[in-house]
């Protein structure tokens, strides 16, 4: 009798190990530098002009990924929201960013290089650059979009 209740546990660790999810694919290091990333158009909704680059992972797919995005001297990205957290530094230059339902400039905080910021999904917000090329990376989970809300 004891060596059937020994059988019977085991074989129900083996059932229950079988019945959970495979885990994600062990991730590999990376390393990047600035020399070796791909710049590309920035598509719409966000205005011509700007560049992204793209470090890690994918923003449209669940997981999490890093890109990174270049934007031009007094760049704007009206009111807008995100479906997901959005995590934020700026690496050079200059951006301002505000809450509403639409761009004020007199309203905005100005972050620059080295600072970092944090919009919750769903909160209105719009960002603006003044006289010189500013960059930021984003790093956050997916996926990931841009709803612009001002018309």
């Amino acid at each position: 009798m004891k060596q059937l209740l020994i059988i019977v546990i085991c074989l129900s660790g083996f059932y229950v190990k079988a019945q959970q999810p495979s885990s994600p694919a062990p991730l590999k290091p990376l390393q990047t530098c600035e020399s070796n990333l791909q710049w590309m158009d920035t598509k719409p909704p966000l205005l011509p002009g700007a560049k992204v680059a793209i470090v890690e992972g994918n923003p449209k797919a669940e997981g999490h990924f890093t890109i990174r995005l270049k934007f031009p001297p007094y760049y704007k990205i009206p009111a807008h929201v995100h479906p997901v957290d959005e995590r934020s530094t700026v690496l050079k230059g200059t951006i301002y960013i505000g809450f509403g339902e639409k761009l004020d400039t007199t309203q905005a905080i100005k972050l620059s290089a080295g600072c970092f910021y944090m919009n919750p999904a769903g909160v209105h917000h719009y960002f603006f650059t003044a006289g010189e090329e500013t960059e930021i990376q984003v790093s956050t989970n997916g996926p990931w979009g841009l709803d612009v809300i001002e018309k």
